[in-house]
């Protein structure tokens, strides 16, 4: 029977979505990831372990052929392991394993990539330019590849903040992960969602941002699609048309895309940061919900390199989606007094994800227990219907003993 590997980092990756719809193919999903009892490995047919901080390839390779795989893909969701998943897919012949891709695996690469082809006039250092050499602030110091280190990203107003920062990240154990300064812009956020076929890129859902926290720099209350600011819609068509340039020179194909980017009022566009994955929480609800395209089932498609694409017209006005993560701020155990059904029959939503239990145990780090979709007939229509899931939610949390 055919197999296919899903590729994970500390349980992350969308690995149950994946392992459905790959059984709903008749393809045995094998797991590979760093953690020796990972919650995830119940759920697929083999489970092979990899340190993928401290091991090097051919130890991979050499797990992998002794199980005699019959290989027919591999899919990988995970921003980390893009360069692990070129090396693997490149080496058995799987799709993925072309070139392209490895120019957006970190968002140093990406940003060499714009400034050559002349996408982008962004000021920016990498980790090999001395941090002396930064001579643009505010600037904003982020991961250049690690997934789910948001908490990591820090705004420097000067050269004494940035070195601060990097000390700080060096004391606290994270002085080897790669950063990236860039230039701080200003306006509004906004993301976008979408397949790339053939070296073209095709949005699917544009989300606006307007409550995005401009303190921790992290998504904050009420993201909805389609963007209702002018500068925000004229922001999306423009990095559409970037994105879609670079991927054309890449030679980029069956790849999903999702991408954040600022646009301000004086009619400035810059891309923040692309991730060859959809966006997460209640983004791939609201892809379905726009387009009718199941975003992982698309995925999947992709990493088999049978994706044949459908309903790639236009960005669709209608319906208003709007949707909220919220987040505890307290160490311990979050307990939900409120049933998944009384918050799912509250007027306008249409999805919730609720992780009753979640467990608190850094304040460091964002903290994501409930999110909700919700769709209205106007922004306004939709922050009311926010606002009245969070009057019903109740939840305490329980400190830890």
């Amino acid at each position: 029977m055919k197999s296919v590997l899903i590729l994970s980092w500390k349980a992350i990756g969308n690995v149950a979505p994946a392992v459905k719809e790959l059984r709903a193919r008749d393809l045995r999903p094998v797991l590979v990831s760093n953690l020796p009892d990972d919650p995830n490995a119940i759920l697929c047919d083999e489970h092979v372990v990899f340190d993928w901080d401290r091991e090097q390839l051919p130890a991979l390779l050499a797990r992998l052929d002794e199980r005699a795989l019959d290989l027919v893909g591999a899919v990988n969701m995970v921003e980390k392991l893009i360069g692990w998943h070129h090396a693997v897919t490149a080496h058995y012949g799987l799709p993925g394993g072309d070139a392209g891709r490895l120019a957006i695996a970190s968002k140093t690469a990406v940003r060499d990539r714009m400034r050559a082809l002349g996408l982008s006039d962004i000021k920016y250092a990498g980790e090999a330019d001395a941090p002396e050499t930064v001579d643009f602030f505010p600037a904003i110091v982020k991961p250049a590849r690690v997934s789910g280190a948001s908490y990591l990203v820090r705004r420097v107003d000067d050269l004494a903040e940035l070195l601060a920062y990097r000390q700080q990240l060096a004391d606290s154990g994270a002085g080897d992960i790669e950063m990236i300064v860039e230039e701080y812009l200003s306006g509004t956020e906004f993301s976008v969602d979408g397949p790339v076929v053939r070296g073209r890129f095709h949005p699917v859902l544009a989300v606006e941002k307007p409550d995005h926290n401009e303190v921790t720099h992290h998504d904050a209350g009420l993201e909805f699609h389609p963007p209702q600011s002018d500068h925000v819609r004229e922001g999306v068509r423009v990095l559409c048309e970037t994105v879609s340039t670079l991927c054309t020179d890449l030679g980029l194909d069956q790849l999903w895309l999702h991408f954040e980017g600022r646009s301000s009022a004086d009619g400035r566009t810059e891309l923040i940061e692309i991730n060859p994955r959809p966006g997460g929480g209640q983004i791939p609800k609201a892809v379905q919900e726009i387009s009718g395209i199941d975003a992982i089932e698309a995925v999947v498609s992709m990493s088999l390199g049978v994706y044949t694409p459908e309903n790639l017209g236009p960005l669709r006005e209608q319906p208003i989606i709007g949707w909220m993560d919220v987040e505890a701020y307290e160490v311990g155990t979050v307990d939900v007094a409120s049933s998944e059904a009384d918050l799912l029959a509250l007027p306008g939503v249409i999805n919730i994800k609720l992780l009753n239990g979640f467990q608190i145990k850094s304040l460091d780090i964002e903290n994501f227990f409930f999110s909700f979709a919700v769709v209205a007939d106007s922004v306004d229509q939709l922050r009311a219907h926010a606002a009245t899931v969070l009057e019903t939610l109740d939840y305490r949390v329980v400190p830890a003993e």
